[in-house]
């Protein structure tokens, strides 16, 4: 698949199922070389599109779409980019990257501090990209008996250069025009 023309729009209450199914798809195909079959098959025990709902109501969530689908998600807040998942099919388009750029705008945005992303295994090295280095490595439960899911909080520093976004954002601030 080529890359298509990418609208990031803010995410709606109705996109909550859309949203699950990226996010149960990508992880399917993106994330299995790096955990268990077992881990696998509970990634989504006990959760639901009702998930999204706080972020939404928020405004912390916003989607990318190309040619009326929705193809990846991003989440932020103030010091955190909290989420972001592209549908499999467009995995090494950019779409990430660019879904990423946005969310780091945003949780800079009316923040001094240095902004950090909880990363699963398979994106370590795609947020490395960005100037994140790890923290500390964490983990989330899911599944009964609880299942364990090793991750790794990445930090970079306030200091770090600016995203293509970032630069871009800062120009129109400024009135440049660029």
């Amino acid at each position: 698949m080529t890359r298509q023309p990418t609208n990031i729009r803010q995410a709606r209450l109705e996109d909550a199922t859309k949203l699950f199914a990226v996010h149960q798809r990508s992880v399917q195909l993106l994330c299995a070389a790096n955990y268990s079959a077992e881990h696998m098959a509970t990634w989504f025990t006990g959760r639901s599109p009702d998930m999204y709902l706080p972020a939404m109501q928020a405004g912390q969530l916003w989607v990318a779409e190309a040619n009326g689908q929705i193809i990846g998600f991003v989440g932020a807040e103030p010091g955190e980019v909290t989420l972001l998942f592209v549908a499999p099919e467009v995995a090494g388009l950019s779409i990430g990257s660019t879904l990423f750029e946005f969310g780091l705008m945003r949780a800079s945005e009316n923040f001094q501090g240095p902004v950090t992303v909880v990363a699963t295994r398979n994106s370590v090295s795609f947020y490395r990209r960005f100037g994140f280095n790890e923290l500390e490595e964490l983990s989330f439960v899911r599944g009964e008996p609880p299942l364990h899911y090793p991750v790794v909080k990445m930090v970079r520093s306030p200091f770090a250069p600016a995203s293509s976004l970032q630069t871009e954002a800062i120009r129109r601030r400024a009135g440049s025009g660029r």
